[in-house]
């Protein structure tokens, strides 16, 4: 498989952590996650690190140097031009477009995983009811809705994050292999 670079969004809850990790592990590609480097950054602070909490040191470093933080994250991977890498989290649009330009002329997908709202909410049950409630009022912040909108309205591919993650992993596999294939007919027309 030619090597790309896979970003995942979605809202919160939708299965990509889960689905990132498991497209890892088949693919055999290494994976790095904007979430885990902004928990880092929490803990380094010694500030609880809860979804407002979170969401507000993610947009001071988009905002402060977005491509500074997109390096930094990339750095955690040790990624190398050339290689294929999964990267978990995008809730940036500047994100994302700075990612396109620092792994030019790579190809980067943008894969939107949705959730139907019964399973998101059961899942941000069983995570804690502070989580059920903490999504309300997040759903209204900027960043949400960029990950709910034009996050979703320009992924490459939509997959149902309500599924098993056997079954999305599976949707998305023979996704890119189409796309690859397309891809050689135009080079080779």
């Amino acid at each position: 498989m030619k090597p790309a670079i896979l970003t995942f969004s979605g809202p919160i809850a939708s299965g990509k952590s889960a689905l990132s990790n498991k497209l890892a592990q088949t693919f055999h590609w290494s994976r790095v996650s904007f979430g885990d480097y902004v928990r880092s950054i929490a803990d380094a602070r010694k500030i609880p690190k809860t979804r407002e909490v979170l969401q507000a040191i993610g947009t001071e470093l988009v905002t402060s140097d977005v491509e500074g933080f997109c390096n930094t994250v990339l750095e955690q991977a040790s990624w190398q031009h050339g290689r294929p890498l999964i990267i978990d989290g995008i809730r940036h649009v500047d994100v994302l477009k700075t990612l396109q330009k620092l792994v030019a002329p790579m190809k980067l997908y943008l894969i939107f995983i949705t959730i139907d709202r019964g399973v998101q909410a059961n899942r941000l049950i069983k995570r804690g009811t502070d989580e059920l409630l903490a999504i309300q009022t997040l759903e209204l912040d900027v960043t949400e809705q960029q990950v709910g909108t034009y996050l979703r309205d320009i992924a490459d591919f939509v997959v149902d994050g309500s599924r098993s993650v056997e079954e999305a992993t599976q949707d998305i596999a023979d996704w890119l292999q189409f796309q690859r294939v397309n891809n050689c007919r135009t080079i080779t027309q």
